[in-house]
C-alpha cells in the first residue's frame, strides 16, 4: 500500500463516501474510485461495502485502518523531522484531550508551545473519555492524548503506551451555595445532602474514580441529569438541577456565582497525564511533550 493509496482509502473512511473524500481531497471522483479498486485489487479483497449512498468497511477494510493511519502518521513524521534538520520548524501535531484537559493544563502548554514555535499548528479533538483517547494514541488518530489517571485503574498500562504523568488535582462536590452554608469542608460521604446527582456521560476517569469512592463508602447517590456537555454541569448546579463532582481547577476556573465547592472526606484525588506511542514521535508532537514535561519540573521544584 503506497501513501497516496492509503490517503485515499481514510478519506473514504472518514468522509463515508468517495462523493465527500473526493471533495475534501480536491480529487475528481472517478480517479478516486479507481485508486479505491486498485488498492482492492492488489490486496485482492474488497475494502467497502455500499449501504444507501454511502460506504462502509468491510472486515478488511476495518482491519487496513489502523495500518493506513500509521503509515500516513510515519510518512508526516519523516517530513517533519527532514524540515527540523533544515531548521524549518513548521509541524503540526494532533492532540486528543478530555473536557477537564481541555481546561487545564492544555491552554497553557499550547501557548508555551506556539510562543516557542510560532510555526506549529495544533489541531485538538476532544474525547469523553480516557479510553476512547487511548485508543485515538494507538490509531494513529491523534498523537499526544491528555486525560485522568486513577490508581484504581489498571487498564492505564496499555502496551505500546507510553504515560506521563503532570499534575495532580482534587476532586471537589459542587453545591447550590444555600445548601453549602450548611455542611463542614472537607465533607464526609454520610453529610452528603439529598440532591440529584449531576453527571458526565459514562466513561471518563473522574466519574468512574467518584463512583468508586462512593461505593467503598456505602454512599448511593441518584442521578438527576446525565450530560456529554461537562461546561454545563456548573451552571445546571447554580440552576438547582443537583450537585456535581468536579476538579479543583474547575471550580477555581468556572466562579460560578451561587456555587461552592466543597472537598470530600476522605480526598478523591486524580492525576492528569499525558500519553503517546511508543517510539519516535513527530518533532512538533515531541515538542509539546517536552512542554508539558519542563512545566510538570518548574511545577515540582
Amino acid at each position: 500500500m503506497e501513501f497516496r493509496q492509503a490517503e485515499h482509502f481514510l478519506a473514504v473512511i472518514d468522509h463515508g463516501g468517495v462523493v465527500r473524500a473526493a471533495a475534501a481531497l480536491h480529487l475528481a471522483q472517478p480517479s478516486l474510485s479507481q485508486s479505491i479498486r486498485v488498492l482492492e485489487r492488489e490486496l485482492g479483497t474488497p475494502l467497502f461495502h455500499r449501504v444507501g449512498r454511502g460506504l462502509v468497511p468491510t472486515p478488511a477494510g476495518k482491519d487496513l485502518i489502523k495500518p493506513a493511519r500509521q503509515l500516513l502518521r510515519d510518512v508526516a513524521t519523516a517530513h517533519a523531522s527532514v524540515a527540523e534538520l533544515s531548521g524549518l520548524y513548521n509541524g503540526h501535531v494532533d492532540v486528543g484531550a478530555t473536557a477537564s484537559a481541555c481546561e487545564s493544563p492544555l491552554p497553557v502548554l499550547i501557548g508555551d508551545l506556539r510562543r516557542a514555535y510560532p510555526r506549529v499548528t495544533v489541531r485538538v479533538r476532544e474525547y469523553s473519555s480516557e479510553s476512547d483517547i487511548t485508543r485515538a494514541v494507538l490509531d494513529g488518530s491523534v498523537e499526544l492524548g491528555f486525560g485522568f489517571l486513577a490508581p484504581e485503574v489498571e487498564d492505564q498500562d496499555q502496551p505500546g503506551v507510553e504515560v506521563h504523568p503532570l499534575s495532580t488535582d482534587e476532586m471537589c462536590v459542587a453545591l447550590p451555595a444555600s445548601v453549602a452554608a450548611e455542611l463542614p469542608d472537607p465533607l464526609p460521604y454520610d453529610q452528603l445532602p439529598d440532591l440529584p446527582a449531576i453527571a458526565v456521560t459514562s466513561g471518563s476517569r473522574a466519574r468512574t474514580t467518584v463512583e468508586a469512592a462512593l461505593r467503598r463508602a456505602a454512599r448511593r447517590t441518584r442521578l438527576g441529569v446525565v450530560t456529554a456537555h461537562r461546561q454545563s454541569a456548573i451552571p445546571l448546579v447554580a440552576a438547582g438541577a443537583g450537585m456535581c463532582w468536579i476538579t479543583r481547577q474547575q471550580a477555581a476556573n468556572a466562579d460560578e456565582p451561587g456555587v461552592v465547592a466543597r472537598a470530600s472526606d476522605p480526598p478523591i484525588m486524580l492525576t492528569m497525564a499525558v500519553l503517546h506511542r511508543a517510539g519516535v514521535l513527530a518533532p512538533a508532537a515531541r515538542a509539546l511533550l517536552e512542554v508539558a514535561l519542563s512545566r510538570r519540573d518548574m511545577m515540582a521544584g
